[in-house]
């Protein structure tokens, strides 16, 4: 479980450090100031910088995207990962990139650029690859490859070749996704704010259903339509026979026929999509962004309620974003059962600088009662 956290060089964060994180903790801010790009940092830190992360964190904001109209050279990758860096620029070579890690730890996971120069025998047959520290401008690039690497201590990746195309790295990296995750340093699983996609709920549900498991998310589902004895997934025919996309039904007592979850509100769709999620992410993450979407006021505190009591039993931390005074209340109460669990901060952006301010237990229940903005 991650203790700490420190990031620099990340996206709008130049450093920021959060001191003291507990096993479930609610991020919150102003729109802006950076709640969805901390979970993104956390995320990639859990995948120790995978290129398929990488993909998806610029995928998920529309920073992949590709124009007939642009020459080569601000279609390739070069182009979508400056997203990623302070100040939307790629940093120069060998220059201080990316930094993410617990704030003890002295070996953090950094994320920069570097240059290899492919060197041939006399005869021009063996090829070795040497890591130049120092490129001139006036200097011949032509044998010249350019990455995007990670570092940790003595260990060094190659993520992404600068002038690659999306679809090509697409390629590349997803066919590989089961070496990537022996190289995990966490596993994890992300809510977004429009939820899983059903492909994935659906697989998650899999993993499931008919375990002890399932019990814990219908009694979820219950807080909501108390109605609810059981799910299923099947498929979508409006994608087309053969589609793998399938969708969630439920089963509610006293009606014989099964309902899509989807037609009963976004409020029980919501919470479907965080307890699989929690419940497969076991000795790992969980992710949320935006919590409290689709929910309730008067449901949120029993939310928060099982997601603590959850996220102990099966030793997962919770990072979670929300914008909702109701949702920090909901919080704010499970806290206060679980004095030992929580940790909340709100991230201030200020001309440019981002900080963080920590709050205990008993400080945002003082600023709760005395109405005292800590949205």
């Amino acid at each position: 479980m991650l203790k700490s956290f420190h990031i620099s060089n990340f996206r709008l964060f130049q450093n920021i450090e959060v001191e003291k994180l507990g096993r479930v903790n609610l991020v919150v801010g102003k729109n802006n100031a950076g709640k969805s790009a901390f979970i993104e940092a956390v995320e990639l830190y859990a995948s120790n910088a995978s290129p398929s992360t990488l993909l998806d964190i610029v995928e998920a904001r529309q920073e992949s995207w590709y124009s007939e109209a642009l020459p080569y050279s601000q279609n390739t990758s070069s182009n979508f990962l400056r997203h990623l860096f302070f100040g939307y620029k790629l940093p120069r070579i060998e220059e201080e990139g990316i930094t993410i890690g617990e704030k003890s730890s002295d070996t953090k996971l950094q994320i920069k650029l570097a240059a290899y120069q492919n060197k041939y025998d006399e005869e021009g047959g063996i090829r070795r690859v040497y890591r130049v520290y120092d490129v001139h401008a006036d200097e011949d690039i032509s044998n010249f490859d350019f990455f995007v690497i990670s570092e940790e201590g003595k260990k060094t990746r190659r993520l992404i070749k600068l002038d690659s195309y999306v679809r090509d790295i697409k390629r590349s990296y997803r066919l590989n996704y089961e070496r990537q995750e022996s190289e995990f340093k966490y596993i994890w699983q992300i809510v977004s704010t429009g939820n899983m996609p059903n492909r994935k709920l659906a697989a998650l549900w899999d993993l499931t259903s008919l375990t002890n498991l399932e019990s814990d998310v219908i009694s979820a589902l219950r807080l909501i339509d108390k109605r609810v004895s059981g799910v299923a997934f099947v498929e979508d025919i409006s994608k087309g026979r053969g589609s793998d996309n399938r969708i969630p039904l439920v089963k509610l007592d006293g009606i014989d026929e099964p309902l899509p979850l989807k037609s009963m509100g976004d409020g029980i769709n919501r919470l479907f999509h965080i307890i699989v999620a929690l419940v497969n992410a076991r000795n790992g993450l969980l992710l949320i962004d935006e919590f409290e979407n689709g929910l309730h006021w008067s449901v949120l505190p029993k939310v928060w309620d099982i997601v603590f009591k959850l996220s102990e039993r099966l030793n997962v931390q919770v990072f979670a974003t929300t914008h909702s005074r109701d949702c920090i209340e909901g919080f704010d109460t499970a806290w206060n059962n679980y004095p030992t669990l929580g940790a909340f901060f709100r991230l201030e952006a200020n001309n440019g600088a981002v900080k963080v301010r920590e709050y205990t237990s008993e400080t945002l229940s003082d600023a709760i009662d005395m109405d005292v903005e800590v949205r």
